[in-house]
C-alpha cells in the first residue's frame, strides 16, 4: 500500500473516531511524505508535532498495523508534504463504503447515502480532507424516522458521556482541583522540566519518601499552580477513588480561624487527615502565625508518618522563611525541593502557540517570537499579553495573528521594556538588594558583606552589557581586569553550588532587565 492510500483510509477512520472539532483542529490540517523510507507526517509546528505524538500516535500506529503492516515505519516532523484526500471506500473489503460510525454501519444502507457516481468523482479530486468534510457534513447525520434505530447507539453513548462528564465536574468540585491544569496542557522547557518529571512520578506513585514533601518554589506567576494541580488531576486519572484536595494557604487559614471561634478542634483535625494527596498553594503566607504553624506541624506529620503524599508552594526557599518555625523548615527539606525557572525564549514561544491554538487562532511564527521577546519575567504575563493581541485579533474580525497586529496590540509593552542597562543601573540594583550604597561597592573594603555584592554586581555587568573586562574594572573604582575575571569565575561557581546566591542573582537579572 503507498502512502498516499494510507493516510487517505487513516483519515477516514480517525474522522469516525474522533469529534468534529478534533478532527478539524489536529488531524485535517497534516501532509505527510516519504523521506529515505521513512513515512513522515508533518504538521505545521511543534506544538502540533507534540501533540500528535502524545494524543493521537498510538491509535494512527494501530491504523498503520491494521491497514499497511508492510509499510515503511513513521515518524512525525516539522513542515509541509503532500494533502490526501479522505478515503470512499473500506480497504478492507473491496467494496466502496463511506463507514462513518464506530458500528462499521455501511452508506449503502443508509437511507441518505449517496450514489458510488457521486462519491467517486468527490474522492479522486487533490482537495484537503478539510475540503472533503466541509462538503459532506450534512449528509453525515441521519434525517429520517429510519435512521432513529441507528441512531439510537449514539444517544445511548451521549447519555453515558454526559453522566461521565457530571461525575467528573463533582470529581473537580469536591478536590477543588482544575480540570485545565493537566501535564497534557503544561508546556515543559529548561525552567520546569525536571519539576514535571517528579511530579509526573508522584502521581504514579505518591507517599515516595524521596518526594514526600514536594516542595516548588519560584517567583510569582511561572506556573507553580498547574504543576501541583496537574499532580492531582494525574492521579485521579489512574486512580479515581484518590482522595485528593487542593486548597490556598489562605482557605486552610481561614478554616482555622473559623475553628477557633467556634472551638470545633475534632471537626478542622479531621477533614484533612483522610486525604492520599494533600496540596497547599503559597504555603509562606502562614508565616508568623504561631497557632496555625502549630496545627499545621501536627497535619504534616501525620501525613508524613503515614506515607499520604503532601506538596507545597511557596514563592521562595524554605530557609528564607524568616518567620516559619524552625521545625518546619526542616520537615519542608525532607523530600523534594525544586525551583521553577522562568520560561526561556524556546518555552514562551511554545506557550504562546498552545494557547493560540486552543482559542482557535493561528499566530505567525515572527508574531510569537515577537511577543516572546517582549514579556520575559512570568507565564501569567505571557498569556495577558497574547490575550490582549487575541481580543484584537478578534475585534478586527481577523482569524491570523501577524507581527503588524502582534506590534500594534503590544505597543505600550514595548515601549516600556526599553531600557538602556547601564553599570550605574546595575550598581544601584546590586546596592539596594543588598542594603548597601554605591559607595561600598566602588570602595576598597573587602569585608564578605561588601565583595561578594560587589562580584555579583560585575558578573551582571558582564552578562548584561557588552563592555570589556578592563572597562568593567574601570568603572568598579579602577580595578584591574583580573579582578573582573576573578569576580565573573566566582559567581558562575557559586551559582552552581549555592541556591540562595542562584536566586538573588535571578530576581537581580528580573529587576534590572525589566
Amino acid at each position: 500500500m503507498k502512502l498516499a492510500d494510507f493516510w487517505a483510509h487513516a483519515l477516514r477512520r480517525l474522522y469516525a473516531d474522533l469529534s468534529e472539532q478534533q478532527f478539524n483542529r489536529d488531524i485535517a490540517p497534516i501532509t505527510v511524505g516519504e523521506d529515505n523510507g521513512v513515512w513522515v507526517i508533518y504538521a505545521k509546528n511543534q506544538f502540533a508535532v507534540n501533540l500528535l505524538r502524545s494524543q493521537y500516535a498510538s491509535r494512527i500506529m494501530a491504523l498503520h498495523t491494521e491497514l499497511a503492516p508492510n509499510a515503511p515505519e513513521l515518524t512525525y516532523k516539522v513542515g509541509v508534504g503532500e494533502s490526501v484526500a479522505m478515503a470512499a471506500e473500506n480497504p478492507l473489503s473491496g467494496s466502496p463504503k463511506t463507514e462513518i460510525s464506530t458500528e462499521n454501519t455501511s452508506f449503502s444502507d443508509n437511507p441518505i447515502t449517496q450514489p458510488e457516481n457521486e462519491i467517486a468523482p468527490i474522492a479522486s479530486k487533490k482537495t484537503t480532507a478539510q475540503d472533503i468534510l466541509a462538503q459532506r457534513m450534512n449528509n453525515l447525520r441521519p434525517t429520517k424516522k429510519e435512521d432513529s434505530v441507528q441512531a439510537a447507539p449514539k444517544s445511548r453513548s451521549a447519555i453515558e458521556e454526559e453522566r461521565e462528564r457530571e461525575e467528573a465536574e463533582q470529581r473537580h468540585t469536591q478536590t477543588n482541583l482544575s480540570p485545565d491544569y493537566t501535564f497534557d496542557t503544561l508546556v515543559e522547557g529548561k525552567g520546569n522540566q525536571l519539576a514535571a518529571q517528579v511530579a509526573k512520578s508522584i502521581a504514579e506513585a505518591p507517599g515516595d519518601s524521596m518526594y514526600n514533601p514536594f516542595f516548588v518554589y519560584g517567583s510569582t506567576g511561572l506556573g507553580k499552580t498547574h504543576l501541583v494541580q496537574a499532580i492531582g488531576n494525574e492521579l485521579l486519572r489512574l486512580n479515581p477513588k484518590a482522595r485528593v484536595r487542593y486548597m490556598h494557604s489562605d482557605e486552610y487559614l481561614k478554616t482555622f480561624m473559623a475553628t477557633v471561634r467556634n472551638k470545633t478542634w475534632d471537626t478542622f483535625k479531621q477533614q484533612y487527615l483522610h486525604y492520599n494527596l494533600l496540596i497547599i498553594d503559597d504555603i509562606q503566607f502562614i508565616q508568623g502565625k504561631d497557632r496555625t504553624m502549630e496545627e499545621f506541624f501536627f497535619l504534616f506529620e501525620h501525613f508524613h508518618s503515614r506515607n499520604q503524599q503532601i506538596i507545597l508552594t511557596c514563592d521562595q526557599l524554605p530557609s528564607s522563611l524568616e518567620n516559619m518555625e524552625k521545625r518546619l523548615i526542616s520537615r519542608f527539606s525532607w523530600g523534594m525541593t525544586i525551583r521553577l525557572e522562568p520560561p526561556e525564549l524556546e518555552m514562551r514561544v511554545d506557550i504562546l502557540e498552545r494557547k493560540a491554538h486552543t482559542a482557535g487562532i493561528r499566530l505567525e511564527e515572527d508574531a510569537a517570537l515577537f511577543i516572546a521577546q517582549n514579556v520575559k519575567q512570568n507565564v501569567r504575563e505571557l498569556e495577558g499579553a497574547l490575550n490582549r493581541v487575541i481580543a484584537r485579533c478578534r475585534f478586527e474580525k481577523r482569524s491570523t495573528i501577524d507581527i503588524d497586529l502582534a506590534t500594534d496590540a503590544l505597543q505600550d509593552i514595548v515601549a516600556s521594556n526599553y531600557k538602556p542597562i547601564t553599570v550605574e543601573l546595575i550598581m544601584k540594583a546590586v546596592a539596594d538588594h543588598y542594603h548597601i550604597t554605591i559607595r561600598d561597592i566602588l570602595g576598597k573594603k573587602r569585608s564578605r558583606n561588601l565583595a561578594r555584592p560587589r562580584q555579583m554586581a560585575m558578573a551582571i555587568t558582564k552578562e548584561l552589557t557588552n563592555l570589556s573586562l578592563p572597562a568593567i574594572g574601570e568603572a568598579f573604582g579602577g580595578r584591574d581586569h583580573t579582578t573582573v575575571m576573578h569576580a565573573v569565575k566566582t559567581i558562575a561557581k557559586l551559582r552552581q553550588d549555592d541556591p540562595e546566591l542562584k536566586q538573588d542573582y535571578d530576581k537581580l537579572l528580573i529587576v534590572i532587565q525589566h
